[in-house]
C-alpha cells in the first residue's frame, strides 16, 4: 500500500475504520467502497467519512515526494494518492509550515523598515517648511481655490486627494498633482490609512488615493489662518503665470463639455484624441471664450454621431474624425468672423472651486475671451505697482528717518539684509523692522 498511516488514537475501532478507509491494492485501487464503511457509531453518512477518518489518523502517499525535502506528502482524501511516483508541486506539511514561518518573518521585517521609514518621512515631512514670500501668483490662486473646498483643514489639518475632486470640473488630479510634485502640498505618514504606503525593491511607494495631505508650512508663519490670510490678500504680479493657469483651467471647463457631449451621443474618444483637441483648445481659447468653444463643440459632437449612422462608418470611426473637425471650425471662424454663439453652462456642469475664485479675484467667467483675460490680468499688475510704489516710499522714509534717530542705526540695517537673505520681500521686511523700532 503506497499509503502510510500515523495514527492518533488507541482505539482498536477507529484504527480498524482508518485502515479500511484507505486500504488498496497494489493498482492503487481501493478495496473498499466508502458507503460500505457506514454505519460506524454515530456516524451513518459516508459523505464525513474523510473528515472522520482524519481526526484517528495522518495519511502520507509515499508516491508524492516533497520537491524540498523529499520525504512523503500528506493526504486527506481518497482522491489525492497517486497510482505513479511523482515529485509533488506542493511542499509537504512540515517543509509548508517552514515557508509559512519564513514568509511571516520576512513580512515582519518589511513591516518594521516601513515603519522605520515612514516615521522618517513624517519627521522630514513635518520639519519642511517654504517661503510664502516665493509663492508664485498661481499657486496662491490655486491654494485659495482648495480652501474654499477643504475649509480650516487646509492650514491646520490633513485632506485627501477626494476631498478636491471639486477644483475644477475636468481633471482635478493634475492641478493636485502639481501642488504635490512643488512641495507645496505635502503627505501626512502619521495621519495617513494602514496600507497607503508600501516598499517595492526597497523603495517607498504610495497609494495617493489611500494618502492624507497637508499644506507646507512657512518658515515664518508657520501653519494656520495667518499663513492662509497672507495668501489671500497678497499682491498679484506675474500676469503670465495667471493666464497659464486660466488657460489649464479653461481647457478642462472646454473638455469637460465634450466628454459630456460625447456621452449624450455614445461617442467615444481615446486618450489620444483628447490630448491631440486638448492642445487646439487651448491655443483657440486665446482668442475666444470658454461658451464659444462650447458651441463648436456642441457641433461638431452632433456632426459626428450624424455621421456614424452612414453605411461606411460607425461610432467608432466618427468619433476619430472630432478632433480634425475641431481644428476645421476653428480654422474657418479665424477667416471669416469668429464664433458668433456663446452656450450656456449646463446645471450639471459646475465651474469648480478655481472657477469661483477667478470670478471673484478676476471677475472672469466662462464668457470672458482670451484677450479680455489677458488683458484684466495686466491690469491688475499695474494697479498693484503703483500702490506698491506709494507704501514702499513711504515705508523706506519712516526706515531712514528712524534710523536716524536710532544709536541702532547699523543693527536695523544688519537685520533688513538678513530678513531679505532668508527670502523676505522689501516690504514686508521695511515692516517688521520698523514696527519692532516702534514698540
Amino acid at each position: 500500500m503506497a499509503v502510510r498511516l500515523e495514527f492518533l488514537t488507541q482505539d482498536a475501532d477507529e484504527i480498524e475504520l482508518a485502515k479500511r478507509y484507505w486500504a488498496m491494492d497494489e493498482a492503487g485501487t481501493y478495496l473498499e467502497k466508502v458507503t460500505g464503511l457506514v454505519p460506524f457509531r454515530q456516524l451513518t453518512q459516508s459523505s464525513f467519512m474523510s473528515s472522520h477518518v482524519r481526526k484517528y489518523c495522518r495519511a502520507y502517499d509515499e508516491n508524492q515526494q516533497c520537491r524540498l525535502c523529499g520525504g512523503p506528502i500528506l493526504v486527506t482524501k481518497r482522491h489525492e494518492p497517486r497510482k505513479a511516483f511523482q515529485v509533488s508541486a506542493r511542499p509537504c506539511t512540515a517543509c509548508a509550515e517552514l515557508i509559512k514561518q519564513d514568509e511571516l518573518r520576512i513580512k515582519q521585517a518589511e513591516e518594521a523598515e516601513l515603519q522605520r521609514v515612514l516615521e522618517k518621512r513624517s519627521h522630514d515631512m513635518a520639519c519642511r517648511t517654504i517661503s510664502y514670500d516665493a509663492l508664485a501668483d498661481d499657486i496662491c490662486v490655486l491654494l485659495l481655490a482648495m480652501e474654499a473646498l477643504i475649509g480650516p483643514r487646509l492650514a491646520k489639518g490633513t485632506f485627501k486627494k477626494n476631498e478636491c475632486d471639486a477644483l475644477t470640473p475636468y481633471d482635478t488630479g493634475f492641478f493636485f498633482n502639481r501642488l504635490r510634485e512643488e512641495g507645496i502640498i505635502l503627505d501626512s505618514p502619521s495621519a495617513a490609512r494602514p496600507g497607503a504606503y508600501f516598499l517595492e525593491n526597497g523603495q517607498l511607494g504610495v497609494h495617493w488615493d489611500r494618502a492624507e495631505f497637508s499644506l507646507v508650512a512657512d518658515g515664518r508663519l508657520g501653519r494656520g489662518e495667518d499663513a492662509i490670510r497672507w495668501i489671500a490678500e497678497r499682491d498679484f504680479n506675474n500676469p503670465e503665470a495667471l493666464f497659464d493657469l486660466w488657460l489649464d483651467y479653461a481647457v478642462g471647463d472646454v473638455v469637460r463639455y465634450l466628454l459630456d457631449q460625447c456621452r449624450i451621443y455614445n461617442l467615444v474618444l481615446g486618450s489620444e484624441g483628447i490630448e491631440k483637441i486638448k492642445g487646439t483648445i487651448r491655443q483657440a481659447l486665446r482668442v475666444y471664450s470658454t461658451s464659444q468653444l462650447w458651441s463648436v463643440i456642441w457641433k461638431v459632437v452632433k456632426d459626428a454621431s450624424s455621421l456614424a449612422s452612414h453605411m461606411y462608418f460607425n461610432r467608432i470611426k466618427a468619433s476619430a474624425t472630432i478632433p480634425n473637425k475641431i481644428r476645421k471650425q476653428l480654422e474657418r471662424a479665424g477667416q471669416e468672423d469668429g464664433i458668433s454663439r456663446y452656450w450656456i453652462r449646463p446645471g450639471h456642469h459646475l465651474a469648480g472651486s478655481l472657477g469661483t475664485v477667478f470670478s471673484r479675484l478676476f471677475s472672469l467667467d466662462e464668457n470672458t475671451n482670451g484677450q479680455q483675460a489677458r488683458e484684466r490680468f495686466a491690469q491688475l499688475v499695474h494697479h498693484s505697482s503703483a500702490e506698491v510704489d506709494e507704501d514702499l516710499e513711504s515705508l523706506v522714509r519712516s526706515f531712514i528717518l528712524q534710523a536716524q534717530d536710532s544709536p541702532g542705526a547699523v543693527q536695523m540695517i544688519c537685520q533688513f539684509a538678513d530678513l531679505v537673505r532668508s527670502g523676505v520681500q522689501t516690504k514686508p521686511a521695511l515692516e517688521e523692522i520698523i514696527g519692532v523700532v516702534g514698540t
